[in-house]
């Protein structure tokens, strides 16, 4: 469950992450956002939209621990990388857990923008 409050109004469960982005300074997850009606941005969905979806990023700066495991797809299995099962933020620490696989980290700067 996400509980940052830069995330209030999104549903990361059914969001989806386009790209990671990673090097020593920081991550940077490129997401596709489910936005839900509370959210400021929020749209109606239009024919043939099942919901409000804006694309923009995450960036986590300033990391003092950074922990990555790519997933491994099982024998031939497809696997949708950009699938996110379960999210979780409190404070500095973010713990996604996703297609493409576990990110755990804390970092001092977090950063959530709408392109």
């Amino acid at each position: 469950m996400a509980g940052h409050p830069k995330l209030e109004g999104i549903e990361i469960e059914s969001s989806y992450i386009l790209g990671v982005i990673y090097d020593d300074e920081s991550l940077t997850l490129e997401m596709d956002f489910h936005l839900l009606e509370r959210h400021p941005a929020y749209q109606a969905p239009t024919d043939g939209e099942e919901a409000c979806y804006r694309q923009g990023f995450i960036r986590f700066a300033e990391m003092d621990d950074l922990r990555l495991r790519k997933a491994q797809p099982e024998g031939g299995k497809e696997v949708d990388y950009s699938d996110v099962y379960s999210a979780t933020f409190d404070g500095d620490y973010a713990n996604i857990s996703s297609g493409w696989g576990e990110i755990e980290l804390t970092a001092q700067s977090i950063q959530i923008a709408l392109d």
